[in-house]
């Protein structure tokens, strides 16, 4: 899609930045869902391919991307850390992500919806002999799960099944994740700034909002909640 974006579309950004009045304008990409994970990829290709010139500054905002990059295995720089090649580094340095509260977009890879899964079967093996009215209770919160509940899902999870043909651990391409959580009882938010590889180490997290927290204004209101508190 990112590829296809810029097939339509490249031809017209160039002839607008080619003109003399913007020579000193960079570019600037962003999406929200699904489009912020193309932004993040046409990011990437703006750096590597030097789609707009080399001189060009490009940025990307994504808001609620999946993880769309699996990083490089080789140690460029003798560290003992896996390095991406170099102007792919410089793209996910420009490149500034989002997470609203439980929205589950951002958690789903092939690895993290079988990591998952993985823990729902364990879960489900254990329950599935629990009478109906005690599953109530729990649901409703009158009876405590099963404390041996937490003891099998701790044991599943260092026991996780290995990766399938084709799967890879994949992340969100930037430089900071910023994860903005709303307090319960105040309504107000906070701002995290998050190590994308650490994000995507997280299972996605099931809960009744895992769905409206992603709706675009849902995000519009996070960010200005946070820009009113930074203001003042």
């Amino acid at each position: 899609m990112a590829e296809g974006i810029w097939n339509i579309a490249g031809d017209v950004v160039r002839s607008i930045l080619n003109e003399p009045e913007l020579s000193e304008y960079g570019l600037l990409i962003t999406g929200h869902s699904l489009g912020a994970g193309v932004a993040c990829l046409l990011n990437m290709m703006c750096h590597v391919d030097s789609l707009v010139g080399e001189d060009r500054k490009v940025s990307c905002y994504a808001f609620a991307p999946p993880p769309t990059y699996s990083p490089y295995d080789s140690d460029a720089t003798g560290d003992g850390k896996a390095d991406p090649p170099a102007l792919v580094k410089q793209a996910i340095q420009n490149c500034v992500s989002y997470i609203h509260d439980n929205d589950a977009v951002p958690f789903l890879s092939i690895t993290s919806v079988r990591r998952l899964a993985h823990l729902l079967d364990t879960v489900d093996n254990k329950t599935e002999f629990i009478w109906f009215y005690d599953r109530w209770r729990i649901f409703h919160e009158y009876k405590g799960i099963p404390k041996d509940i937490f003891e099998d899902v701790a044991d599943a999870k260092k026991r996780e099944a290995c990766q399938v043909d084709g799967e890879c651990n994949m992340i969100i391409p930037a430089r900071i994740i910023v994860w903005m959580k709303k307090h319960e009882l105040s309504g107000k938010f906070d701002g995290y700034g998050c190590d994308p590889v650490l994000v995507a180490q997280n299972t996605v997290y099931v809960s009744p909002d895992m769905i409206s927290d992603h709706l675009a204004e849902m995000y519009e209101d996070a960010l200005d909640a946070l820009l009113e508190d930074y203001d003042k």
